[in-house]
């Protein structure tokens, strides 16, 4: 547990929030964003559609909702189930679902050894998604950043960590990703894409579960995503359960660039449930069909190392003439058969 860094529960390192992240923080308006208390302390920053069935959350401490005097360097809470009793009126989000505490902190991010923090002052928070700043540094000429979505239209959180060298020499990086499931050892390791119980570094991905029988503990099954076909970086599980995980990537980066990793963990109400989104993460195309890249940008895409991932649809605009349609193609054929030039406009 000591790799485990800023866990729910535990004291995180005191940081001041600056006042572009404090407003967003207390802003209840913004679509999927409510800020859910918990106590005089602190609360959730909760992610979720009033019209979907789950919802996630990341802790923050502070004495009310406009004075944030820490933010939590993982993803804290999940839940999946919403029962009848989730009204806008209750505050602790778990309370509105079936299945939760899915997690004790999850999606953490190590580099050599050195633990990323959230940056208050950097920190911009938008419609399901929180781009946590940039680590300045965390390491000689290596500078970490961490985007975290919650996807709006399926049970699951993505990390995407990106770290840049700065330095004159390519650098041999390892990302160090961590978290804490919070099942307190319960359950077990309910399958892998090697169709077997143990988690191993040739394994694409991993379903856990708190219950070996559904629904014993009311918690989530949890599928979690960890790299793919076309991947270019060494993979270790150093450990993973039904308690904690710590997968290592070891990513090899050139003087001058950057290199990410992306990693999914999706919520299920069942073991039955978990097997129907498994084959979701077993390559990048298959990550594409499935919606899970949905917000990633062709450039963030291209410097994923643990996935062969396809690039976006790109749309190109057409711009039709002013008289539209048919009517337009036909005025252009006329004009060109009369011999009619026209100048285009710089």
């Amino acid at each position: 547990m000591s790799s485990f860094k800023k866990l729910k529960g535990m004291a995180g390192a005191s940081m001041v929030a600056g006042a572009g992240l404090v407003g967003m923080m207390a802003s209840s308006a913004r679509a999927g964003v409510k800020t859910s208390w918990t106590n005089t302390n602190g609360g959730y920053l909760t992610f979720h559609d009033e019209n979907k069935d789950w919802a996630h959350g990341f802790f923050f401490s502070g004495s009310n909702s406009s004075v944030l005097t820490d933010i939590y360097s993982s993803i804290s809470e999940g839940a999946i189930g919403k029962t009848a009793s989730c009204t806008t009126s209750v505050t602790t989000f778990w309370d509105c679902y079936s299945y939760s505490d899915a997690y004790d902190g999850v999606l953490g991010l190590g580099v050599n050894g050195n633990w990323f923090d959230p940056v208050g002052a950097d920190a911009v928070i938008t419609d399901y998604q929180i781009d946590a700043g940039t680590n300045v540094d965390i390491d000689t000429d290596l500078d970490a950043s961490i985007k975290w979505a919650f996807l709006q239209n399926d049970p699951v959180t993505r990390g995407l960590f990106t770290v840049t060298n700065k330095g004159a020499t390519e650098q041999s990086v390892t990302f160090q990703i961590y978290g804490n499931w919070g099942s307190d050892g319960q359950g077990g390791i309910i399958n892998t894409s090697n169709d077997d119980q143990t988690v191993d570094n040739t394994d694409t991905w991993v379903t856990i579960s708190d219950d070996l029988v559904d629904g014993a503990n009311n918690d989530p099954v949890i599928t979690t995503g960890i790299s793919g076909p076309g991947s270019t970086v060494d993979t270790t599980v150093v450990s993973l359960d039904t308690s904690t995980y710590d997968i290592d990537y070891t990513v090899t980066i050139p003087a001058g660039e950057s290199r990410s990793v992306v990693v999914f963990h999706q919520m299920s109400k069942s073991i039955t449930d978990a097997s129907a989104i498994e084959s979701n993460y077993e390559s990048g195309s298959a990550l594409s069909s499935a919606g899970l890249l949905a917000g990633l940008s062709n450039a963030e895409r291209s410097r994923v190392v643990n996935y062969a991932l396809p690039k976006a649809a790109e749309t190109t605009a057409r711009r039709s003439s002013s008289s539209g349609g048919s009517a337009g193609i036909a005025l252009m054929a006329l004009i060109a058969a009369l011999g009619v030039s026209r100048r285009r406009r710089v």
